[in-house]
């Protein structure tokens, strides 16, 4: 009944941690809320954070456990709950 809403703002010299979230994200079913703030509905957190502390990025990541989203009857329907 929680969204996971990651956001990360990652250097242009970490190029492949950029190119290793956007695959993770794709590859889990995120939804693109906004630029660089992805949207998740299942607990995601240990394996973005795996990924971030692969590559050194955690500090430029942030995942927010939220209850409700203004456009959630939309984001409901894209993963069908």
């Amino acid at each position: 009944g929680k969204w996971r809403v990651l956001m990360f703002d990652l250097p242009v010299r970490f190029r492949k941690a950029r190119e290793a979230f956007r695959w993770k994200i794709k590859n889990l079913g995120f939804w693109q809320l906004q630029k660089s703030v992805w949207v998740y509905p299942y607990l995601c957190e240990e394996e973005m954070v795996f990924v971030a502390e692969f590559f050194g990025v955690t500090k430029h990541i942030e995942i927010l456990t939220v209850e409700k989203l203004l456009r959630e009857d939309e984001l409901k329907k894209h993963f069908n709950l």
